[in-house]
């Protein structure tokens, strides 16, 4: 099934994140996803793309570390934004 946006998720740290966005890049799907405080409130400083990763029933993620993947992401989803 997926994540979708407005999704908050939980990594394996116990960051939790909440999907602001998402893209399709070469077939895969990818996130951007801003954290949250111990109050469930958005922490603007913590912000990260993710990569979705589906295997059966399970949904996994992996923060996008490669520099100039994140770079066409990143125009991806401004994109997306200066659209609305």
């Amino acid at each position: 099934m997926g994540l979708s946006i407005n999704t908050i998720i939980v990594l394996e740290n116990k960051e939790e994140y909440i999907i602001l966005k998402e893209a399709m890049y070469y077939g895969k799907k990818y996130f951007l996803a801003m954290g949250l405080n111990e109050n469930r409130e958005i922490d603007s400083k913590k912000v990260v793309i993710l990569e979705e990763y589906i295997s059966g029933n399970d949904t996994f993620v992996s923060k996008v570390t490669k520099r100039e993947l994140m770079t066409v992401l990143t125009r991806m989803f401004k994109a997306q934004v200066e659209t609305l």
